[in-house]
């Protein structure tokens, strides 16, 4: 706090002056009991003039990254045009505008992730497989590989991200094969890093798969659960329930913790608060807390940043 100093006479402006010159922080100069102006060090207002010259330069960075973007996103559909132009372009055409979606995803996570994250839902599509039932020990044998391998392969790219022990169920399953025993589990396990290629992400204990196409930076989108489908809440990955979590908020403004978690799973397609539910959406949400994705509030609420 500085000194405080009522303008009167010269003789107090002079006293002023040699106060702030023997280097005291600042004088706060008022005229008739008003606060006027405040006089500081040449030290002092160098200090504010670099915090504020900083804070300048790091606007104008995050909007010369922001102008970048958009002209990324906008050449890019200048490219979906032209190759919509041309009947022999099709696949090129789509190829690219991917390519645009994932940029517009890109900015919108890097620059406003509470508005694009929440509100996503689609339906979880299941792998149509063939049913070929074989015995456990032939399972295992070679002459089976490549036919568990492409099985796999279709379930990725119908379900990712799909919980990876969901994946090796629904193919050992297509085998009818009832049970995952350990050596069934260790030949799924041997054969997927020996033949399959994709993204791996862990939340909660649990390994997720991605398809190639896909970014799990910038995935916005839940998928609830039904009768087909079937998921357990551990088949969730983060970045879905996190899209759930949002929905929830923006569609409520504020919620408390057990609101957050009830509002959430009806989103999800689940009627009960199993002790199981409570737990993996509440790691949930204390994670897009930790990295900023939501904010709780003083008084308990939980909001979108």
């Amino acid at each position: 706090m500085g000194d405080r100093f009522e303008v009167s006479e010269l003789e107090d402006v002079l006293e002023l002056l040699e106060l702030v010159e023997e280097g005291s922080g600042k004088a706060i100069v008022t005229m008739g009991g008003t606060e006027r102006f405040v006089v500081m060090t040449a030290e002092r207002y160098r200090a504010l003039s670099d915090g504020y010259r900083r804070e300048k330069e790091r606007a104008e960075e995050a909007n010369e990254r922001i102008r970048a973007a958009q002209t990324e996103i906008e050449n890019a559909h200048a490219q979906v045009a032209r190759a919509n132009s041309r009947a022999d372009a099709a696949e090129a055409a789509h190829t690219v505008q991917v390519s645009a979606e994932n940029t517009a995803a890109h900015v919108a996570q890097t620059f406003s992730p509470a508005q694009n994250l929440g509100g996503n839902a689609k339906e979880y599509k299941t792998a149509k497989l063939p049913n070929t039932p074989i015995d456990s020990d032939d399972y295992q044998r070679s002459m089976w590989q490549e036919a568990i391998v492409e099985r796999m392969r279709k379930v990725i790219e119908a379900e990712a991200p799909v919980e990876k022990q969901r994946l090796f169920n629904t193919v050992r399953a297509s085998f009818g094969i009832k049970r995952s025993g350990r050596d069934i589990q260790s030949h799924n396990e041997w054969l997927f890093n020996r033949k399959i290629n994709a993204k791996q992400t862990e939340f909660n204990g649990c390994t997720f798969v991605w398809r190639g196409d896909q970014d799990p930076k910038t995935y916005c989108i839940f998928r609830p659960t039904d009768e087909e489908s079937n998921r357990q809440i551990t088949e969730y990955p983060y970045q879905e329930l996190v899209a759930a979590i949002l929905a929830a908020l923006k569609s409520q403004e504020k919620l408390t913790y057990e609101d957050l978690i009830e509002a959430t799973m009806r989103l999800l397609g689940y009627k009960r608060k199993t002790n199981r539910v409570r737990e993996v959406i509440g790691a949930a949400i204390e994670q897009a807390g930790e990295n900023g994705t939501i904010r709780v509030f003083t008084d308990g609420t939980f909001r979108v940043v």
